[in-house]
């Protein structure tokens, strides 16, 4: 699981939505110009404020994660500009739209100076394809691959190190292929499939000696939440030489798995199913 680019998220549900003033277009907007080389840029109203979201403060420094303060707006050349723009009259920023190498980037800014969504136009072409938002439990990154205006692949990132911790592909709104890395050490470990389409996984690839290897699936074939059939690496030559089905469930159910998505998150709706209060144990086969 690479570590993804700067700023991609693309679902904006309970997020601050675009100025009418600040269209799709870069073009219709009005721009102040950019500051020379080491000046601080103009801002109208300092967008910082007392509560900024988790791992997005309006003081980052890093382009395109939670950038709102940068102070080098003016470096290089291409026609980069800095514009706060303050849309509802309230005396304070609510967004702010910069060019920086070339990007286009819109900052949504909270009325407390929190940063509630980075949108970005990454490759040019007048879309803003990429965005960063926060979440209740870290920062999601997303990306609309092929410009149709949907999420294509998401991406959740640790807070506090920026790290990837799990990676969703999406299909018309719906996850269907999740990849987790529960030991933090940069490569997924869990790969979670929904292989019929009805909204909820019931196959899970299991990588439990850390190699990158799979060394087990586990595969739900009836859709009744447990595990009827495994196949295992038993050499760990990346081929699955031997199976085992069972009708007891003492494979295991993917609800074990599931437990290691945030309670909040959309797959559980999608699903039609909540995590327990209490998650269910984990077998012999999970992550031993």
């Amino acid at each position: 699981m690479s570590k993804p680019r700067g700023a991609q998220d693309t679902q904006t549900t309970g997020t601050t939505s675009p100025s009418p003033n600040l269209t799709g277009d870069p073009q219709d907007a009005t721009y102040t110009p950019a500051p020379a080389v080491g000046e601080q840029p103009p801002v109208a109203v300092d967008p910082v404020g007392a509560g900024t979201a988790p791992g997005l403060t309006a003081t980052d420094t890093a382009v395109g994660t939670g950038t709102a303060d940068d102070t080098d707006l003016g470096a290089g050349t291409g026609g980069e500009y800095y514009s706060p723009r303050d849309v509802d009259g309230d005396g304070n920023v609510d967004l702010i739209h910069t060019r920086i190498e070339g990007v286009e980037t819109i900052t949504h800014i909270d009325e407390d100076g929190s940063i509630t969504l980075v949108e970005q136009d990454t490759d040019g072409n007048g879309t803003f394809e990429t965005g960063i938002a926060p979440t209740a439990t870290g920062i999601r990154l997303a990306e609309d691959l092929d410009d149709d205006g949907t999420v294509d692949l998401a991406t959740h990132l640790d807070p506090a190190t920026g790290a990837p911790v799990r990676q969703d592909v999406i299909e018309d709104g719906r996850i269907t292929d999740t990849r987790l890395d529960t030991t933090a050490d940069g490569n997924p470990d869990v790969h979670l499939i929904d292989s019929n389409g009805d909204g909820r996984f019931d196959t899970a690839l299991l990588d439990t000696d850390l190699d990158g290897i799979t060394n087990d699936t586990l595969v739900d074939t009836n859709g009744d939440g447990t595990f009827d059939l495994r196949t295992a690496d038993t050499d760990n030559d990346g081929t699955q030489e031997s199976f085992d089905t069972a009708t007891d469930g003492h494979l295991g159910s993917i609800e074990q798995f599931e437990a290691l998505i945030p309670a909040e998150d959309h797959y559980y709706e999608q699903a039609g199913t909540y995590p327990a209060e209490t998650p269910a144990d984990q077998t012999a086969t999970d992550l031993a």
